[in-house]
């Protein structure tokens, strides 16, 4: 007879008094399951505890519980499937909710679950070279990967920005409040609220939109995922936003390359109907 796996599983929560509160519920849940149980760093200060940090935890795998922000949050930082589970908000990005968790637990603990992978974009800094040789990778800084979108924004209100996006060759001139690139998992957040398109996440495309352009025709792109992007900082001051948490500011002459990067893995009990979600959650 074959020994029972026993699971390694960190929790991360929502910091607010639901996010808390649902974790140590959470913990509980789970007790009967397994030992091996974690909690991330900032939680575990708000139980007055030893927490573990995201980053360095090499479990099988991390529960979050709050909505889409603890999600993208941790996923800049875990190296391990994560199960995003929803406590309150949208939870466009979560794969179940805190309600139906004591029958997908049993599942989880026996192995009988799903992990899908979600594409992320990489935003690199390139501090040496022209907008030619973006992709040379000379020098360069990297930021966390994202789940959703890559934006470069205006910082200051009353200026407008300029920016070059090349693509295999091809530069586009873009003066307003920025451009956005985002994923398909990503076109259903920030993105559509810009106009962005709809992007089913089956399909392997990196979206593209100018956000609220003063005089470019630039139109919105979707383009294949492995397209390598320069974007060239010309004019004004810019806020680099990387989903809603990770970000950093520049000035004029700062360039960049977006690419696809790997992916992020996420358990799932159910197979999702996209379509039924986008529906349910953004029209309905």
């Amino acid at each position: 007879m074959s020994k029972k796996k026993s699971y390694s599983v960190l929790i991360v929560a929502k910091q607010n008094k639901a996010g808390i509160r649902h974790a140590k519920k959470l913990e509980t849940m789970i007790k009967g399951y397994t030992k091996d149980i974690h909690i991330d760093r900032s939680t575990a200060f708000r139980l007055r505890r030893t927490g573990t940090s995201i980053k360095k935890f090499r479990g099988d795998f991390i529960i979050t519980v709050g909505g889409d922000g603890t999600f993208l949050m941790t996923s800049h930082r875990a190296s391990v499937p994560i199960l995003p589970v929803k406590i309150e908000g949208k939870g466009f990005l979560c794969t179940t909710e805190f309600k139906d968790l004591k029958k997908y637990l049993p599942r989880l603990f026996s192995g009988r679950y799903t992990i899908t992978e979600r594409m992320r974009l990489k935003c690199t800094k390139v501090t040496s070279g022209k907008i030619s040789t973006v992709m040379k990778r000379l020098h360069r800084y990297d930021y966390p990967l994202s789940v959703n979108e890559v934006a470069f924004a205006r910082k200051r209100p009353s200026k407008l920005l300029n920016i070059h996006m090349t693509i295999d060759g091809a530069t586009y001139s873009i003066v307003g409040d920025g451009i956005m690139f985002f994923t398909p998992h990503g076109s259903t957040a920030y993105s559509a609220s810009a106009g962005g398109p709809i992007i089913d996440p089956k399909m392997s495309a990196i979206g593209i939109i100018p956000l609220y352009p003063f005089y470019s025709k630039v139109k919105p792109f979707v383009v294949p995922a492995d397209k390598k992007i320069g974007v060239s900082i010309e004019g004004g001051d810019c806020a680099l936003v990387i989903d809603g948490h990770g970000g950093d500011f520049f000035k004029s002459n700062t360039q960049f390359a977006i690419e696809k990067a790997r992916p992020v893995k996420v358990v799932s009990f159910e197979e999702d109907n996209f379509y039924d979600r986008v529906k349910k959650i953004l029209i309905d």
